[in-house]
């Protein structure tokens, strides 16, 4: 009798297992279906997702290096950085002052993958994919932050002359430093953490439907 019952519970598990693989396709579809609509869906709203990035930033660099960072000004989807260092060269016979500008979209591409991957969540109610989707949006802010900040030390560091690398060198970060976090920023943190949030919210579903009859496979 024990022996009988082996293979169907070897059936089952397998069985288990086959429907878990299928439920992980399914949902891997579906936001992927979905990635189209929160990619229009940010960039129609770039202007004003961008917006808390951007005074977190400005608080942060003129923070420090207030002699140096006059500020950030918001131009649509991107940020004007002016400063108070003098450029190499006259503009119109005159003295100006560095300014360029960074685009903070790029570190934000995770905010669709997110929402693709939260809307494809079977059994969410409507007020908890929103407030998924508002913790994640606020986590992915911070990341932009950073994005944005190692960029314009990166680019004071290597690309606007030896004033501005001065600047940076007297906060003691080294050239490698600067680079690895830049390089954090723009290809690790905007396509990995949107993944770890989203299994942090719905590590229920996961658990239930997914992990666990892999496991029993």
């Amino acid at each position: 009798m024990g022996e009988q019952s082996k293979p169907a519970q070897k059936t089952s598990a397998q069985r288990d297992a086959l429907n878990a693989r299928r439920a992980a396709r399914e949902l891997f579809l579906l936001a992927a279906l979905w990635l189209p609509m929160g990619f229009f869906l940010w960039f129609y709203l770039a202007d004003w997702l961008v917006w808390p990035v951007g005074r977190i930033a400005d608080l942060i660099l003129t923070a420090l290096m207030p002699d140096a960072i006059d500020g950030l000004q918001q131009v649509r989807h991107s940020f004007d950085v002016y400063t108070l260092i003098p450029a190499e060269r006259l503009v119109e016979g005159r003295v100006a002052l560095l300014t360029w500008s960074v685009n903070p979209m790029i570190y934000g591409y995770g905010v669709p993958l997110l929402f693709g991957l939260i809307m494809a969540t079977p059994g969410l109610s409507p007020w908890r994919r929103i407030l998924q989707m508002l913790t994640g949006y606020l986590v992915l802010v911070l990341v932009q932050v950073w994005g944005v900040c190692w960029e314009v030390l990166k680019d004071m560091a290597l690309k606007t002359g030896p004033l501005a690398a001065r600047v940076v060198s007297e906060l003691g970060l080294p050239d490698n430093l600067i680079a690895l976090c830049y390089q954090l920023g723009y290809l690790i943190m905007p396509a990995v953490l949107p993944l770890m949030l989203w299994i942090l919210m719905n590590r229920r579903f996961l658990d239930q439907y997914i992990a666990r009859p892999a496991r029993a496979g």
